[in-house]
């Protein structure tokens, strides 16, 4: 048994380093690297399949949460974080991940990883087919509509355990927001997407059996303490790195795999 919680804990180290990499390389939230691994590791261990991905999605969020700090720290002393964004989206973001959590937390496991497999597969398209749509010169001025905005946000990210990033880069660069500038403000919405939904993922899984060793509600710890200690020290790598890559390449590269790894988590699921 121990054995096999080392094996678990070093298929952890490795995704760390490849989730951090990734998402320092690609500017993409490394969620999308955890969750189909922490999926395939919870599956061969043979835990419920009515569970493992709502672990898979709160365990990232929980990640998130602990490497967002960093980032946002280096974004704010960059002064890249627009303070105007943050404010008019912050109520619209909470609830939505909020809602989301609990939303996902009440589905089967089934329709959750259909969920995963159809807002990733679409994040996929994008970065494959490069979109760049411009809609204003600013955010809109409207209370409703920019809550409806972000609370669409922190829904869909909190559903497929990503810190937002896929979201809301594109839309801040739509709305007329420099790309650094958009990628900074990110960093704090990530945050204000992982927290409430890390906790509202705790709170709706604390009655729930057949959990892993070591888990708070539907996060395990091992798999957030694991992964996030690696990736905050990859990420930064995964960043110079980027400045040597073809990232337009990559990105198309990693769309594809993204994709593939979709209809791979759907299958398995089912058959």
């Amino acid at each position: 048994m121990e054995l096999e919680f080392l094996y678990f804990l070093v298929s952890l180290l490795i995704t760390g380093i490849f989730s951090g990499l990734i998402a320092g390389l690609l500017g993409v939230g490394g969620g999308l690297i955890v969750i189909p691994v922490v999926f395939y590791i919870l599956n061969f261990y043979n835990f419920s399949k009515d569970i493992i991905m709502h672990v898979a999605i709160a365990s990232s969020l929980g990640v998130i949460f602990i490497t967002s700090l960093s980032s946002m720290y280096a974004h704010y002393k960059l002064n890249n974080i627009d303070a105007n964004v943050v404010k008019k989206w912050f109520i619209g973001v909470v609830f939505g991940s909020i809602f989301g959590a609990i939303f996902a937390s009440s589905i089967d496991g089934n329709i959750l990883v259909v969920i995963f497999g159809a807002i990733a597969s679409i994040v996929a398209i994008s970065m494959l087919l490069n979109i760049n749509i411009v809609l204003a010169n600013d955010i809109p001025r409207n209370f409703f509509l920019n809550n409806s905005i972000s609370f669409l946000i922190g829904c869909f990210s909190v559903l497929i355990g990503i810190g937002g990033g896929s979201f809301s880069v594109p839309t801040l660069t739509a709305f007329g927001k420099e790309i650094h500038r958009a990628v900074g403000t990110s960093a704090c919405i990530g945050f204000l997407i992982a927290l409430p939904g890390f906790i509202t993922y705790v709170s709706t899984g604390w009655v729930i059996e057949g959990l892993p060793k070591y888990s708070l509600g539907y996060v395990s710890l091992p798999i957030v303490l694991t992964v996030a200690s690696v990736s905050v020290l990859t990420a930064p790598l995964g960043a110079k790195l980027s400045n040597r890559a073809n990232k337009n390449t990559l990105k198309k590269i990693f769309a594809i795999f993204l994709l593939l790894i979709c209809i791979s988590l759907v299958i398995d699921q089912f058959y």
